[in-house]
């Protein structure tokens, strides 16, 4: 099979072009750090790619998530012990009251002990946080993502803390003030005063059991949502990102074969075979 020298001359030229495109591409890769520069140079990685852009952008999403429940719980946990202080101190001071030992003028005294409780107390059931909402949300509290496939409360309801404990006819802030008012009149309290402050503290306890599970639940989701996230970028890296020991050996083969063909096109044009032709 008679070969022609344009046969010869064009397989040189493809060779070469070949060559240097490879040089050319192993080039980017390495200093983009990109596998593919356009999505043309693979169309499945750029759509796999996209994807995974989809999915990193839901988990910056839930991190927003998080990090807005956690400062909500803190804030709750926060003002939940507070109110939980201060009610032990009531009860402190109603036992006190009952003792019967007191007479009018020390029923008083404590009176005036219980309006400076009764005013914290509903201080805190009232606090803001930075933002300016009320930390014990008057509305339903709402639930967002924190996790693929997990939802979380946003933070706890003002009645689930101060409205009446089952047992009551009274919210907290009305039984507080009842025994204030018998006590600023020097009345003594009853039983069902001393059954009534049991009723209440269990109320913010389990409140602040609550909270405790849901700070619980937020941080496994957290942890679960870091995995699956330290995953999809594993992923990313994989199908995008260059590996440099490959880019940098195809971009040795690449230059080696391109100075070889170009090689041959010198010695090809040094022994004038187009001419002898």
């Amino acid at each position: 099979m008679r070969i022609s020298s344009q046969q010869v001359f064009d397989s040189g030229v493809s060779s070469m072009q070949q060559h240097t495109s490879d040089v050319v591409k192993y080039q980017q890769q390495i200093s983009s750090g990109r596998k593919y520069q356009v999505a043309s140079d693979d169309a499945l990685a750029a759509g796999l790619g996209v994807q995974i852009d989809l999915d990193n952008a839901q988990f910056a999403m839930f991190r927003v998530n998080q990090n807005h429940i956690n400062a909500s719980l803190t804030s709750t946990d926060s003002q939940l012990s507070g109110i939980n202080i201060a009610l032990t101190k009531f009860q402190q001071m109603m036992v006190q009251a009952g003792n019967g030992t007191l007479g009018a003028d020390g029923l008083k005294t404590l009176g005036q002990q219980a309006s400076t409780l009764y005013n914290t107390v509903n201080q805190m059931s009232l606090a803001k946080d930075a933002n300016g909402e009320q930390i014990l949300r008057t509305a339903t509290p709402t639930s967002v993502l924190v996790a693929p496939n997990v939802s979380l409360e946003t933070a706890l309801s003002y009645s689930e803390v101060m409205s009446a404990p089952n047992g009551m006819t009274q919210n907290v802030l009305t039984f507080m003030g009842s025994v204030r008012d018998k006590l600023t009149a020097g009345t003594a309290l009853s039983a069902s005063d001393m059954d009534n402050i049991q009723l209440v503290l269990k109320q913010v306890t389990t409140a602040q059991v609550k909270t405790g599970l849901l700070q619980n639940q937020l941080d496994a989701a957290t942890e679960a949502a870091d995995v699956q996230k330290n995953n999809v970028e594993l992923q990313r890296s994989n199908l995008l990102d260059t590996d440099l020991a490959t880019a940098t050996a195809g971009l040795v083969k690449s230059n080696a074969l391109l100075q070889a063909a170009q090689s041959i096109m010198t010695k090809l044009d040094s022994n004038s075979l187009f001419q002898k032709l």
